[in-house]
């Protein structure tokens, strides 16, 4: 499955091959699990489960498929994934960055719910940026 994740500029859209998005339910505001915002959804991967700057909260999830394998990780503790690094089985990898979350705001500003200032308004879309790429 290729999902919504864009680049920085409109005319260089990208949208990576990231895996393991198959089957995530879309996060309920109540969810204590990693929200990645996807377009304009925001699915639920589930409680982290890895640590992996040693400081002692978990704050990744690893998902695959038979493509390949993706690490999503909130950097900033917010209970949204705001990076993604993806290994495909063919040695092609990417890794993208949240570059428009909210600060201060729990998941980054990002839901499925309706804005309360303007509930007939569609939430913003995540734009995701591409900070590396390559062949291993």
């Amino acid at each position: 499955m290729t999902d919504h994740f864009y680049g920085p500029e409109p005319s260089h859209h990208a949208v990576p091959d990231v895996c393991g998005l198959d089957g995530a339910p879309l996060a309920e505001p109540t969810s204590l699990g990693l929200h990645v915002p996807v377009g304009d959804d925001v699915l639920d991967l589930g409680s982290p489960e890895a640590d992996l700057d040693g400081d002692g909260f978990m704050e990744a999830v690893t998902r695959g498929d038979g493509r390949g394998l993706t690490v999503y990780t909130d950097v900033d503790g917010d209970g949204t994934v705001d990076h993604v690094s993806t290994v495909r089985f063919d040695g092609s990898y990417d890794s993208w960055r949240l570059a428009n979350p909210t600060e201060g705001v729990p998941f980054g500003g990002f839901t499925n719910e309706a804005n309360a200032e303007s509930p007939d308004s569609p939430p913003t879309p995540a734009r995701w940026e591409r900070i590396d790429h390559g062949q291993i």
